[in-house]
C-alpha cells in the first residue's frame, strides 16, 4: 500500500513537472509570434533631414512633377512613417510609406505589426519604386480625390486633407507633417518645380539691411524670382513667422523691391516720423512696411475699423 502511494505521487510530480514544462517553453505559434515586429522598429541609424533631402528630394520633385502632389508632402511622410529611413520596413521592403498589400496589390509582400499584428506590407525593389507607387495610391484612390484639387504648394491643406482621408489613424498626423516641413523648409522643393522654366536660375542671398541704429529692425527687399520660402530658408526661420512679422496673408505674392522684416515690426514708428499722408496708390500695410509699425498698431491709433484707407488721409505714426 505504502509503494502505491508512492508510485502515485512519483507518477503526480512526473506529470505536475510535463505540465509546468509545457506552460515554460512556447510553441511554435508562440515563438514565432514574439518574432513580430512593428514596422515602425528602426533597424539601422536614422537619417537627418538634411541627408534625407539629399537622397530624395529629386524624386519628390519628380512625383511633384508627374502627380502634382506637394514634394514637400512626400518628403515629410517619407521622413515620418520610415522613420528618416531607419524602419524595419524602409529596409527590408523599401517602404518608406508604410502602405499595406491590400487591395490592388499583386506583388511580394512583407509582414509586420502596426493596428494589428501580422499586417502585410508592400515591398518594392527600390525607394524609387516606393514613391512612384505612394503617388499612384493616392491618384488611384477615391477617397483621395479631393486632395487633387488643391494648390500644390499649399502643404497644410495637404496634411489635413490627408489626415481627413484616413491615411493614419494619428489624430496628430497633420500637425507632425506641418511640423516637419517648416522646421526643415521642405516646402522649398515646392517652390523650385516653379523655376524649372530658367536652367541656370541659381539662388542668390539677401543683402540684409537694418532701419536705424538705435530701434533698428533687420530686413530685406524682394529680388525679381524670389520667394518667401527661400527667404525662410536662408535665415532659418518659418513661413509663418515671417508671414506674421510682416503682416502677409497665406496668399499673399511677393513683388520685386518689396521689404520683408526679419523680425517683429513695432507699434510706433522712430520719433522723426510723427504723421504721414497717404499717397495714391499706398495700403495701409504698404505703409506699415514703409515705416516698420504693425499694421494692427496703426489701426489702433488711427481708429480704423478696417485696413482700407484713401489718398490724402492723414496717419499719426506714433
Amino acid at each position: 500500500m505504502l509503494n502505491m502511494r508512492r508510485f502515485s505521487m512519483f507518477s503526480y510530480v512526473i506529470i505536475a513537472s510535463i505540465a509546468v514544462m509545457a506552460i515554460s517553453f512556447p510553441t511554435k505559434t508562440q515563438a514565432s509570434n514574439k518574432k513580430n515586429v512593428s514596422f515602425h522598429t528602426a533597424v539601422r541609424a536614422r537619417m537627418t533631414p538634411t541627408e534625407y533631402c539629399e537622397k530624395y528630394a529629386e524624386e519628390a520633385r519628380l512625383q511633384m512633377k508627374k502627380y502634382h502632389i506637394p514634394a514637400s508632402i512626400t518628403l515629410a511622410q517619407g521622413m515620418l512613417e520610415s522613420g528618416y529611413g531607419s524602419s524595419y520596413l524602409a529596409n527590408v521592403a523599401k517602404n518608406h510609406f508604410g502602405i499595406k498589400a491590400y487591395r490592388g496589390w499583386n506583388g511580394p509582400v512583407v509582414y509586420a505589426d502596426d493596428d494589428a499584428r501580422h499586417e502585410p506590407f508592400c515591398k518594392f525593389k527600390t525607394v524609387e519604386e516606393s514613391f512612384e507607387y505612394h503617388s499612384t495610391f493616392l491618384l488611384s484612390n477615391k477617397r483621395y480625390a479631393p486632395l487633387f484639387s488643391l494648390d500644390p504648394t499649399d502643404y497644410e491643406a495637404w496634411a489635413k486633407g490627408l489626415k481627413k482621408a484616413g491615411y493614419a489613424t494619428n489624430p496628430r498626423y497633420a500637425e507632425m507633417l506641418i511640423r516637419i516641413i517648416e522646421d526643415n523648409h521642405l516646402d522649398i522643393y515646392d517652390v523650385l518645380k516653379s523655376k524649372g522654366k530658367n536652367k541656370n536660375f541659381r539662388y542668390q542671398p539677401h543683402k540684409l539691411y537694418v532701419t536705424s541704429k538705435r530701434r533698428g529692425l533687420k530686413y530685406i527687399r524682394v529680388s525679381a524670382d524670389d520667394d518667401l520660402a527661400f527667404i525662410a530658408k536662408e535665415f532659418d526661420v518659418s513661413k509663418r513667422q515671417l508671414r506674421s512679422w510682416n503682416d502677409l496673408h497665406k496668399k499673399a505674392v511677393l513683388m520685386e523691391g518689396d521689404i520683408i522684416y526679419l523680425q517683429s515690426k513695432h507699434n510706433k514708428a522712430d520719433k522723426k516720423h510723427q504723421l504721414h499722408i497717404v499717397k495714391a496708390g499706398e495700403s495701409l500695410h504698404y505703409i506699415s512696411q514703409i515705416y516698420g509699425v504693425k499694421v494692427s498698431a496703426l489701426m489702433k491709433r488711427n481708429k480704423l475699423t478696417t485696413a482700407t484707407v484713401h489718398e490724402g488721409q492723414v496717419l499719426k505714426l506714433r
